[in-house]
């Protein structure tokens, strides 16, 4: 049996090899770049004005107005002399002679004369060319995650494709010959599916690819299934059927298969029987069948795992240390993951931490981990948590 940290550090070996397509900017949302991004232009490409109002050449009282520009207009052909001004209007290009743009709210205007009543100050109201970024320079790093204001800034560098990292097509297989669907009259011995709703809940926030098939306990079909789950995707995700039970299928099915086994259960509550696995280039999760550990181990393993796939450079969720609200005791031996709320730098462990629950889980935000050699927490001691997407 594995410890949580060297189960974890095994589920993130570095890949080296990921697959990677171009995909049009505008369809790139949530994916990672699979190469640096150099600035094919300045930005802005030009000197420009900030806001309506007057471009000047030296500092004066008062200026005579000599041209107009709009922005879109090409303007080079305005030059501008010793206490000249142009009317210019918010994005449009600031004439080189121009040592500041004086907004209009400061500015009386009699005819082809303006009258400043403000101080100027030399480049205000004038963003630079390349200002925010010079032509040339690295303007987003491989690995970075395209959220929108990443696209709209490459969008604005004139960019409309990139090289991305590909994500990964899943197979979820949820088994059990216990479990009804949602919206089937539930008979005598039978309880409803959670597992599958849940990772498909989990997954369509990354947009993986991804299908949901249910068995029922029954080792030709675990074994005809995972076959053709293990063919046709790159990470496989199993809930149920991986203990050792008499109908607990999913274990000798992967052995059959040929799947190299990484680890096989974790010193961890909630999701000790927790198997992950690898055929070649293909991921292999097993997870338990209980509905809070299946989720847990998500967050730990899965999520890490399928964004490591997606070319993030960090993909484990973010870890920082808080203050217990109560006193909390474990046994040694393990570590445990649970379900918690943070609030203010205060982590709260909530109540039914039961690896059956899901309904605590419905307001954690914060998962609390306590290692393997702690036994007594008291209140006010700082401990580990994982916070939540």
């Amino acid at each position: 049996m594995i410890s949580l940290t060297d189960a974890i550090s095994n589920v993130l070996n570095p890949i080296s090899d990921l697959e990677f397509i171009y995909v049009p900017l505008v369809d790139a949302f949530d994916y990672c770049l699979a190469e640096d991004i150099y600035s094919p232009i300045p930005l802005p490409p030009f000197r420009q004005s900030a806001m309506d109002g007057y471009a000047v050449s030296g500092k004066c009282n008062s200026y005579k107005v000599v041209s107009e520009i709009k922005a879109g207009d090409s303007a080079l052909a305005i030059k501008l002399s010793f206490g000249e001004a142009v009317r210019i209007y918010t994005g449009a290009i600031v004439p080189e002679a121009s040592i500041a743009v004086i907004q209009q709210e400061i500015v009386e205007r009699v005819e082809n004369e303006i009258y400043v009543f403000g101080e100027i100050l030399f480049g205000m109201n004038i963003r630079e060319k390349g200002e925010e970024i010079s032509k040339n320079k690295l303007a987003l790093s491989k690995g970075t995650k395209l959220n929108s204001a990443a696209i709209g800034f490459l969008s604005a560098l004139g960019i409309n494709k990139v090289k991305v990292y590909k994500k990964p097509k899943i197979a979820i297989i949820v088994t059990g010959s216990e479990l009804a669907l949602p919206g089937d009259k539930l008979i005598s011995g039978k309880i409803y599916e959670s597992n599958g709703s849940t990772l498909n809940a989990c997954l369509k926030s990354l947009g993986c690819e991804k299908t949901v098939f249910y068995l029922k306990d029954n080792c030709l079909s675990i074994k005809e299934k995972l076959k053709e789950a293990i063919n046709e995707n790159d990470l496989i995700l199993i809930t149920g059927g991986i203990s050792v039970g008499e109908h607990d299928f999913v274990g000798n099915a992967l052995k059959e298969l040929k799947v190299q086994s990484v680890f096989y259960k974790v010193k961890q509550k909630p999701g000790k029987p927790l198997f992950y696995g690898t055929k070649g280039k293909k991921k292999i999760f097993a997870l338990p069948g209980n509905p809070a550990a299946v989720l847990s181990c998500y967050y730990i393993y899965v999520l890490p795992a399928i964004r490591l796939m997606m070319g993030n450079p960090n993909p484990e969720l973010k870890k920082i240390r808080a203050k217990i609200t109560q006193d909390y005791y474990k046994k040694k031996e393990k570590s445990y993951l649970l379900k918690a709320k943070l609030i203010n730098n205060e982590v709260e462990i909530l109540p039914k931490q039961n690896s059956s629950m899901l309904s605590s889980f419905v307001n954690a935000n914060s998962i609390v981990c306590l290692g393997e050699k702690e036994e007594v927490v008291k209140k006010g001691n700082s401990v580990d948590v994982y916070l939540l997407p």
